[in-house]
C-alpha cells in the first residue's frame, strides 16, 4: 500500500491522533492511517456518492473507531468549529478508474461520482479558506 508508505511518517508526529479532511474515494487513507496506527480524531471525508458513505461508515464502525466520523456530500458544507481543524488533507484521484472494474460508472475525470476531483488544489485553497476564517 503506497498511500501507508507515505503516511508512515506521521505516526510518531501524532501519537495522540490526527484530524484529517479526506477526498479520497471510498477509504483508502482511513484504512491507511488505522493500518499504521495512527489515531483518527476526527475525520471529515466528503463523498458525493451515498453508496460510498456507507462503505466508509461500515468500515468505520466494524473496525470500533473512537474518533469522530463526519460524512459531507460537498466541501461547501464544511465546518470546523467543532474539532478546531485539521492537521492533514488528502485529495484523491479518480485516475484508477480507467482501468478498473468499476469503469462502467466511475469513468475517470468523467464520472459523476468523480467530480470533486477535478482541481484537487481549489478544494484545498477552500479548506484552507475556512480554516483562516475560523482562526
Amino acid at each position: 500500500m503506497i498511500l501507508a508508505y507515505h503516511l508512515s511518517v506521521l505516526k510518531d508526529r501524532f501519537p495522540d491522533g490526527i484530524n484529517v479532511s479526506l477526498f479520497s474515494g471510498i477509504g483508502s487513507a482511513e484504512i491507511a492511517l488505522y493500518r499504521l496506527g495512527i489515531p483518527m480524531k476526527n475525520i471529515v471525508s466528503v463523498e458525493i456518492s451515498e453508496v460510498g458513505r456507507n462503505v466508509v461508515r461500515c468500515w468505520w464502525e466494524q473496525t470500533n473507531q473512537r474518533g469522530n466520523l463526519y460524512h459531507l456530500a460537498d466541501v461547501e458544507e464544511l465546518n470546523v468549529s467543532s474539532f478546531g481543524g485539521f492537521d492533514l488533507v488528502i485529495c484523491g484521484s479518480p485516475c484508477n478508474n480507467l482501468a478498473g472494474s468499476n469503469r462502467h460508472h466511475r469513468d475517470g475525470l468523467e464520472g459523476k461520482e468523480s467530480s470533486l476531483f477535478y482541481d484537487p488544489f481549489c478544494i484545498l485553497d477552500l479548506v484552507k479558506g475556512i480554516m483562516v476564517r475560523y482562526n
